[in-house]
């Protein structure tokens, strides 16, 4: 979840998926799945502000915890744009006019198969900052889908004046939206969004700015984050949807 101050409050981006992928049509956050590549930037000096033994802390123990933090800058980056990077010298990177030409030239690349994401650091001398990201969720695919995933959720601000573009692949169109603006904009019909995307939008909406926002996510406790399965049946010729801790939830 990339969010950013604005005159009216805090700011989410969100993408539209296209028909023919997952979730086509659907209003969501960047992100996507594990790549063989996230594991060498994980083992590689290409990050900064978080270690195996901190990530797995964090995943109790998931033998893939610093890959997901990877995981999600790296999606981040192809499908919106925003490198979010430290220079060598730890400043954040914040691209130079030069640099946010070659960026595009460089994300096309990455898109199209030509380029892996680590030929970009190496060219731009950056080290992707793991410590600006916060994790806030987990959620598990229902069983009544046919592909199940295990989602980990994270924050981070993004207050640098990147200009955000989908990707025109995966994604067809995309917005910055005030929480609430969003919200309200699903419960009219003007976008669709699913349970995970409403239930994450709902747990920031409640904040005057980025940094109240992040300082309250920071300090949530690991064990106060419990994976999130929700469970989906017919009832009277209808589809009903409960969450764990919900009456009825463990009868189905």
């Amino acid at each position: 979840m990339l969010v950013r101050d604005s005159d009216q409050g805090v700011q989410v981006f969100l993408m539209k998926r296209a028909q023919k992928s997952n979730f086509g049509g659907i209003w969501v956050f960047p992100g996507g799945i594990l790549e063989k590549q996230d594991q060498e930037i994980a083992t590689e000096d290409y990050c900064n502000g978080l270690c195996e033994t901190e990530a797995k802390d964090v995943l109790s123990n998931d033998s893939e915890s610093l890959p997901y933090w990877i995981a999600s800058l790296r999606e981040t980056f192809e499908e919106t744009g925003a490198l979010i990077a430290n220079r060598n010298d730890n400043n954040v990177f914040i691209p130079t006019t030069i640099e946010s030409q070659r960026l595009v030239e460089l994300r096309s690349d990455l898109l199209h198969g030509k380029i892996s994401f680590i030929f970009i650091l190496d060219e731009l001398k950056l080290k992707i900052a793991l410590d600006r990201l916060v994790y806030v969720s987990h959620w598990i695919t229902p069983k009544v889908e046919t592909k199940r995933y295990t989602t980990r959720f994270f924050l981070a601000p993004l207050n640098e004046g990147f200009i955000l573009t989908h990707d025109g692949i995966e994604g067809t169109d995309s917005k910055w939206f005030g929480i609430d603006e969003a919200l309200r904009a699903h419960e009219v019909g003007t976008i669709s969004l699913i349970m995970p995307t409403i239930k994450n939008l709902e747990s920031i909406s409640d904040f005057k700015n980025t940094e109240d926002l992040m300082r309250a996510k920071a300090i949530v406790k690991t064990e106060d984050i419990p994976a999130i399965e929700p469970k989906f049946f017919i009832k009277d010729g209808r589809w009903e949807g409960l969450l764990p801790g919900e009456q009825g939830y463990e009868d189905h």
